[in-house]
C-alpha cells in the first residue's frame, strides 16, 4: 500500500507530507503547500497525523465481542475519565486479541475541522493517527519523543508504549505519568532525548538515537487498525437529528404553543360572552316591547312571530324596532367577533354602536345585510385604536320603491 502521510500541527500551520511504500519504507517529512500535496494523492491512500493534546488513547474491558453492543458500552464506561461530554466526543475502537480493547478519543468538531481542512484542498483522507503513534516501535521497545514548542521552557514529550497506545504531557510530568503505568517494562527505548535529560529510572535502560523528522513505514502500519474516522461521520452530514442540539428550539417552541392555546382560549371566551350578551340584549328589547308577551323560548323565533302578526295587520302603521331587529339578529350571530355595545331605535331605523376588530369586517357586514337580508347599513362614524373599531351604523330597510322596480325589471325580462 502505497502512502501519503500529511502531518498537521494546527489548523492555520504549513503541512507536511512524507511518501511510504513497500520499497520507500524509510523517509523524512517535507514541508510544502497545499497544491503540491493534492498533486502527489493520486495513486495513494492519504494517512492523516492530527495533534497528540487532540487525542486520549487508552483500553476498556467490557465482557462482549458484539461490536454494536461494544459501540454503545465504551462512551459509557469511559465517561467518567473524560473531561468532555461523551455526546461530543468520537471514539475510535480495536479489538486486538493480545492487547484488548483499543481506544483512541478526539471531539468531533476538531476532527471535523481537521477533515474539512483538507476537503477544501481537495484531499480526501483515508486514515487519522494521532501523530504518537507513527514513531519508531519493535517488539519490546518503547519510543519516546521530545518537541520544543513556543519557548525554551515549553517541551512536551509523547510516548509510545505499543501500537495503539500511548500518551503525550509536559516534560516535567513525565515521571508521575511513568509512575501510573502498569505496563511491561521496556528492553530498549527509541528516544531523542540525551541520557542524563531523562527521568532516573529511564537511564537504566538501553537507548536508540530517533530523529524526530524521521517516520518508517512499519511503525505507521501496525497503528492503522485504530483508524480515527472509522465510523465518523461529521454533525453536518448526519442523517439522524441531535435532539440535544434543538431541545432549546422545542421547549421556546412549547412555550410559544401554550400561549397561542391560552391567547385561543381568551379569545373564544370573549365571543361566548359577547354572544350571551348580544342574545340578553335581544331579551331586553323583547321584554321592554312585549311585557306581556311568554318570555319563554328563542327571542328571535318570538319576535319572527310577533313580526308575522304585525305584516298581517297592514291597515296600521306601528312604529316598532322588532321587525328590523329580528331581520339583522341572524347576521349578528354569524359575526361573532363583532360585538353589539348599544342599540337605539327612532322612526324605523336602527342605531347600533358596535366594535369590530377592522373596518373590513363591518364592510362585509354592511354588504351581507344588504345581500342576505334586504337591509341598508349605513356607517355614520368610526373610531380607530390598536386594537379594534369602534363604529355607528343605522339600520333600515331598503325602500320598497327599489324592490318593486327590481321586480317589475325581473318581470319584464322574464316576458
Amino acid at each position: 500500500m502505497q502512502l501519503l502521510v500529511i502531518k498537521i500541527d494546527s489548523l492555520d500551520a504549513n503541512p507536511k507530507y512524507a511518501l511510504l511504500g513497500k520499497r520507500q519504507t524509510e523517509t523524512q517529512f517535507t514541508s510544502s503547500d497545499w497544491e503540491k500535496i493534492r498533486s502527489l494523492t493520486r495513486g495513494r491512500r492519504v494517512l492523516l497525523l492530527v495533534p497528540d493534546n487532540e487525542v486520549v488513547l487508552t483500553s476498556v474491558k467490557i465482557p462482549s465481542k458484539n461490536k454494536k453492543q461494544l459501540m454503545q458500552a465504551i462512551p459509557y464506561a469511559l465517561e467518567d475519565t473524560l473531561a468532555e461530554d461523551i455526546e461530543d466526543l468520537h471514539f475510535a475502537v480495536h479489538d486486538n486479541q493480545d492487547l484488548g480493547t483499543q481506544v483512541a478519543v478526539i471531539n468531533r468538531q476538531k476532527l471535523d475541522s481537521f477533515l474539512v481542512l483538507l476537503r477544501k484542498n481537495g484531499i480526501a483522507v483515508h486514515f487519522a493517527l494521532p501523530q504518537l503513534l507513527v514513531l519508531p516501535l519493535e517488539k519490546g521497545a518503547w519510543s519516546i519523543q521530545q518537541e520544543q514548542l513556543n519557548s525554551e521552557s515549553d517541551k512536551t514529550v509523547s510516548v509510545r508504549l505499543n501500537d495503539f497506545y500511548g500518551f503525550t504531557c509536559d516534560e516535567s510530568l513525565l515521571t508521575l505519568f511513568l509512575e501510573q503505568l502498569d505496563t511491561t517494562p521496556p528492553e530498549f527505548i527509541f528516544t531523542n532525548i540525551s541520557k542524563e535529560d531523562l527521568p532516573e529510572e529511564l537511564q537504566e535502560y538501553p537507548l536508540k538515537a530517533i530523529d524526530g523528522n524521521n517516520i518508517q513505514y512499519k511503525s505507521v502500519a501496525s497503528a492503522l487498525p485504530l483508524n480515527l474516522i472509522t465510523g465518523f461521520v461529521s454533525k453536518k452530514r448526519e442523517s439522524n437529528v441531535n435532539w440535544k442540539i434543538w431541545k432549546p428550539t422545542l421547549v421556546l417552541g412549547s412555550l410559544v404553543a401554550a400561549a397561542w392555546l391560552g391567547i385561543f382560549g381568551w379569545q373564544n371566551q370573549q365571543l361566548t360572552n359577547e354572544s350571551k350578551h348580544l342574545t340578553q340584549t335581544i331579551n331586553n328589547i323583547f321584554n321592554t316591547t312585549f311585557p306581556n308577551k311568554n318570555h319563554k323560548g328563542n327571542a328571535v323565533a318570538r319576535m319572527q312571530s310577533e313580526l308575522t302578526l304585525l305584516k298581517r295587520n297592514s291597515g296600521k302603521t306601528i312604529d316598532s324596532p322588532l321587525p328590523l331587529i329580528s331581520q339583522i339578529s341572524p347576521l349578528l350571530k354569524q359575526f361573532k367577533d363583532v360585538s353589539l355595545q348599544e342599540v337605539r331605535y327612532k322612526e324605523n331605523e336602527l342605531t347600533f354602536v358596535m366594535h369590530s376588530p377592522n373596518l373590513a369586517r363591518l364592510e362585509s357586514f354592511k354588504k351581507d345585510a344588504a345581500q342576505k337580508m334586504k337591509l341598508k347599513v349605513d356607517l355614520k362614524s368610526s373610531t380607530t385604536t390598536a386594537n379594534k373599531v369602534e363604529a355607528i351604523l343605522t339600520i333600515k330597510e331598503l325602500p320598497e320603491s327599489n324592490t318593486s322596480t327590481n321586480k317589475q325589471n325581473d318581470k319584464g325580462s322574464t316576458s
